[in-house]
């Protein structure tokens, strides 16, 4: 929303409250929040992950330091400095605790360095992120391999937390898996990031179907294989891989076979011989896709110089942690202290779950952060019942109806060409417009309207008279309800409702707030040297937003004033009546033409306007003084029309300057 009103820095603050590191999610976070997007009721999601990587790439975050001071005394030890072990580094320094975080490998990162490949996530990025980390204060031991816990506790830390990621390939169990020319998926992105030049050979075949398996494979077209070859068990739509990922795969030139599995693995002359069965899908197991079995005489064989083996991954943990083991090779912890069987040791991130995503890492490594805190702290952990409002429910048919359609923009991409000849970033960066253009297709969920005092309401039915969505609605007991769920916050009824008990929820801009709105504008205008200038009431997600007035709007040296509002309905001939006594000289109201999300109708403010030119006539001053105007009304641009605008009110100045020379001099 911030976005989509011009105010990126304000969108990163927003944007860092819950994430410390917002640069990394926003090249390889799976967006799971755009899978929930109410938009997505209407045509496609909003653009969330690349919007915030716009918003940090604009506002230059990675120059960002982040302060902390050690006010504990009590030392904790991270075992792994992968996302998880990142992210509880971070909390826990912000908390005013000593940390040291020790990291087997050469560099730090775990599987942000050493599990993703490059065009997803540049070095760079990663190490300004690390050194964030190193100013707060934290530690950081590379080349250190923890082998045992009681080392630890020797060295004087009261806590430790194991992160140590799940970087073991698992085998698929068949014939001839160990040959020379096999490898796992996770062993070769590991290989890659480390700087060793590989040949894999002209034709290559990766058997998996999630995101390290498309790694896989297009970091094999990027090594120069000819023939690149997924083998997959289940369909398309069983994959688990990013749905993006698997759409970039293929254009590079990618093949993916479904439907197939090997079963058994050889040598001849030199290539690999990959004997494979088709496979049919029946019930759904466990995970709740459908289960894949073999079919009966289906077997048929394929030669490849590099087999890839990406079907999961395990932990390897060292045998001196003495920790209590489960399902997977994963550490069983408490799920509400995530404590092991070990007093003041506690795990998470892959280590726990199994493979997971970065934001699931993160997010574990945060909720670890809080428990140690709880447990140095000597407080008891309960589980995390917050009751947080959540629009879950389904827009219905006549308000989705009523939401005009706007078409996703993606981010955009690299060439081809370019793409698979290097190992630079596929996704680009939005410029300006397109960022803008595709922020304001948020609906806003949470910021609906809402009724402040039932008892002042006087149930006049203005509210489902003016409603473009059909949203408000009378209940059983007459009592009107205005669902947050279906309301699309256009703020019509704030502006009509004639008792003034409906504003919108979490963005309260109620007729006070425009006033003083106005008064800080005309105020600070006033101290220059212009008489002749112009207010001009404007959309925060029209002209102010997408950056043509927003140089005027902190620029009041122009002679021209913007004051942003919500939405150009929640405005009412009052405003316009106080600019005009707070000495401004002409106003112009702007809305957001065929860019309007909410695509409202431009009757009622049409009204308000023509009601305040009848105003402006009974007093005796020129009705051109206010205008309306909407973008593709007319054929000039905006800056044009406004220029024109500010020259007619001009005009209109000096004309009364000379009238009232001509009176006092016959006078």
């Amino acid at each position: 929303d911030l976005v989509a009103r011009g105010q990126i820095l304000e969108a990163l603050e927003v944007i860092r409250k819950s994430n410390p590191f917002p640069s990394i999610c926003a090249y390889v976070c799976t967006h799971p929040c755009e899978d929930v997007c109410r938009r997505n009721q209407v045509d496609s999601p909003v653009s969330i992950r690349a919007l915030k990587r716009f918003a940090l790439e604009f506002s230059g975050d990675r120059m960002v330091k982040v302060n902390a001071k050690t006010t504990e005394g009590a030392r904790v030890a991270i075992v792994g400095c992968g996302p998880a072990g990142m992210a509880c580094a971070y909390y826990l320094r912000k908390y005013g605790y000593p940390v040291t975080v020790f990291e087997a490998l050469s560099e730090a990162g775990g599987m942000l360095r050493f599990g993703i490949p490059r065009y997803r996530l540049p070095e760079k990025v990663l190490d300004i992120e690390i050194e964030r980390l190193t100013r707060m204060g934290v530690e950081i031991r590379t080349n250190t391999y923890v082998v045992s816990l009681a080392s630890l506790v020797e060295m004087g830390y009261e806590a430790v937390f194991i992160t140590i990621g799940a970087q073991k390939g698992l085998k698929l169990g068949i014939e001839g898996e160990d040959t020379p020319g096999v490898m796992d998926g996770a062993s070769l992105l590991k290989w890659i990031n480390l700087g060793l030049k590989l040949s894999l050979g002209e034709k290559v075949c990766v058997v998996g179907g999630g995101n390290v398996a498309i790694d896989a494979a297009r970091v094999a077209v990027r090594l120069g294989a000819k023939q690149v070859t997924i083998l997959y068990r289940r369909s398309r739509d069983e994959m688990t891989a990013d749905h993006a990922e698997v759409e970039q795969a293929i254009e590079e030139g990618v093949k993916i076979e479904f439907l197939v599995t090997p079963v058994r693995v050889s040598k001849r002359n030199g290539s690999l011989n990959v004997i494979c069965k088709q496979m049919e899908l029946r019930d759904p197991d466990f995970s709740g896709r459908r289960r894949p079995v073999c079919m009966e005489n289906s077997e048929f064989g394929q030669i490849y110089d590099t087999l890839i083996l990406a079907v999961g991954q395990a932990p390897q943990l060292p045998e001196g942690f003495q920790v209590n083991i489960g399902h997977g090779s994963t550490i069983e912890v408490d799920p509400v202290t995530l404590s092991t069987n070990q007093k003041g040791v506690f795990a998470g991130g892959d280590v726990v779950t199994g493979p997971a995503t970065v934001v699931e890492a993160l997010a574990s490594g945060r909720l670890a952060a809080l428990r140690i805190d709880d447990y140095l702290q000597g407080r008891i952990s309960s589980a995390d019942n917050k009751n947080q409002e959540v629009i879950s429910r389904n827009l219905l048919p006549g308000t989705r109806e009523a939401i005009r359609t706007a078409g996703r923009a993606n981010a955009p991409l690299n060439s081809v060409e370019r793409r698979i000849s290097q190992f630079e970033p596929v996704e680009l960066v939005y410029d300006w417009e397109n960022a803008v253009n595709e922020a304001r297709r948020c609906l806003r969920c949470g910021m609906g309207a809402e009724i402040l005092s039932l008892d002042r309401c006087a149930t006049c039915l203005v509210c489902l008279r003016v409603c473009p969505y059909h949203v408000p609605y009378l209940d059983a007991s007459q009592t009107i309800q205005i669902p947050i769920d279906q309301c699309q916050a256009c703020g019509i009824c704030v502006a009509e409702c004639p008792a003034q008990v409906i504003q919108l929820k979490q963005c309260p801009e109620n007729r006070k707030q425009v006033y003083d709105r106005i008064n800080g504008a005309l105020e600070e205008i006033s101290k220059t040297e212009f008489r002749a200038f112009v207010t001009g009431f404007c959309c925060q997600y029209g002209l102010f937003g997408n950056g043509v007035l927003a140089g005027l709007w902190r620029a009041p040296k122009t002679g021209v004033r913007i004051v942003p509002v919500s939405c150009i309905t929640t405005l009412e001939p009052g405003h316009f009546l106080h600019a005009f006594k707070m000495g401004t000289k002409g106003v112009f109201v702007a809305g957001c033409g065929e860019q309007c999300v909410t695509a409202i109708k431009f009757d009622l403010i049409h009204e308000r306007v023509q009601k305040t030119k009848n105003m402006l006539k009974q007093i005796g001053l020129d009705s051109t003084k206010i205008q309306f105007y909407v973008p593709g009304w007319t054929e000039m641009t905006s800056v044009e029309w406004l220029d024109k605008f500010a020259a007619q009110i001009g005009q209109l100045y000096l004309s009364s300057l000379l009238n009232r020379e001509v009176t006092v001099d016959s006078c």
